[in-house]
C-alpha cells in the first residue's frame, strides 16, 4: 500500500481521504464525485519548478491511481492569477494526447486516448504530461507562484468517474545563488560574486538578491563560502 502522507516525496498519497492525524487535510481539493465513498482512486500531483520574470519553465505532472484510467481532466488556477500561464501541455505517452485551453475561470486540460489505451494501477507516481508556463514579467524576484486545481474528474474504465483529488504544485521566481539567472549554480555565479565584492562590476537589484546567500543584506566573503558550499554539494 502506500506510505503515510507524512513520508510521501509529493506530500499525498491516496490514503488521506482518513485525513490521517491531519497531515494531507490542507494539501489537496477534491475534484471528484464522491460517490458516497470517501476513498480516492486517483489523485494528480502537480511538480515544482523555477524561472525567472519574464522566463518559461516545464512542470511535470503525475497520476497515482488504484484504479485504472481511461483519462483525465483538469482546471488548473494559479496565486498570484497572472503569476503563470500555460502556453502548451504535452502527454508523456505516445497512447495518450493532451489538449488544452486558457479560460476566464483557469486553464482546461485534457488527456485522453483515441485507441483505447489506460493508465494500469500503480502504487508509484507516473509523470503522464508536461505543462509548459510562461511566467509573468512582473512576478517578483524571490516570490511564489502557486499552482492549484479547482477540479479535477478522472474517468475509470467504461466512462465511470472514479472519486479523484488534485495536489499542486508551484514555480519558484528566481534561485537564490544562481546569480547571472542561466538556471545553473556553478563556479560562474561565484565569479560574478566576487565581481560585485570587490566592485569591478556593479550587479543589478536582482543579481543582488540571488548573490545574498545568507540574506543579511550584504554581499561579502560568507556569501562566497555558503556558495561555495552549494556548488560543491555539501
Amino acid at each position: 500500500g502506500f506510505a503515510d502522507c507524512e513520508d510521501q516525496a509529493w506530500g499525498c498519497d491516496l490514503s488521506c481521504y482518513d485525513d490521517d492525524g491531519d497531515d494531507c487535510n490542507d494539501s489537496a481539493d477534491d475534484g471528484g464525485d464522491d460517490g458516497g465513498s470517501d476513498e480516492v482512486q486517483a489523485a494528480l500531483v502537480l511538480g515544482e519548478g523555477s524561472s525567472i520574470p519574464g522566463g518559461q519553465v516545464e512542470i511535470s505532472l503525475y497520476l497515482e491511481n488504484v484504479e485504472a484510467v481511461a483519462g483525465v481532466q483538469f482546471t488548473l488556477g494559479s496565486s498570484p492569477e497572472d503569476g503563470a500561464t500555460v502556453y502548451e501541455i504535452s502527454s508523456t505517452s505516445d497512447c495518450f494526447e493532451a489538449s488544452f485551453n486558457n479560460t476566464a475561470s483557469g486553464t482546461i486540460g485534457l488527456i485522453y486516448s483515441l485507441s483505447g489505451c489506460m493508465f494500469e494501477p500503480s502504487d508509484e507516481s507516473n509523470e503522464i504530461a508536461t505543462l509548459y508556463f510562461d511566467v509573468s514579467a512582473n512576478a517578483e524576484w524571490g516570490s511564489v507562484v502557486e499552482l492549484y486545481f479547482s477540479e479535477v474528474i478522472v474517468a475509470g474504465d467504461g466512462g465511470s468517474q472514479l472519486n479523484s483529488s488534485g495536489y499542486g504544485g508551484a514555480i519558484t521566481v528566481g534561485t537564490i545563488g544562481d546569480v547571472n539567472h542561466d538556471g545553473n549554480i556553478d563556479v560562474i555565479d561565484a565569479v560574478s560574486m566576487i565581481s560585485f565584492i570587490l566592485q569591478v562590476e556593479e550587479p543589478t537589484e536582482s543579481q543582488v538578491w540571488a548573490a545574498d546567500i545568507n540574506e543579511d543584506g550584504a554581499l561579502n566573503i560568507l556569501d562566497v563560502v555558503l556558495l561555495v558550499e552549494m556548488i560543491l554539494g555539501d
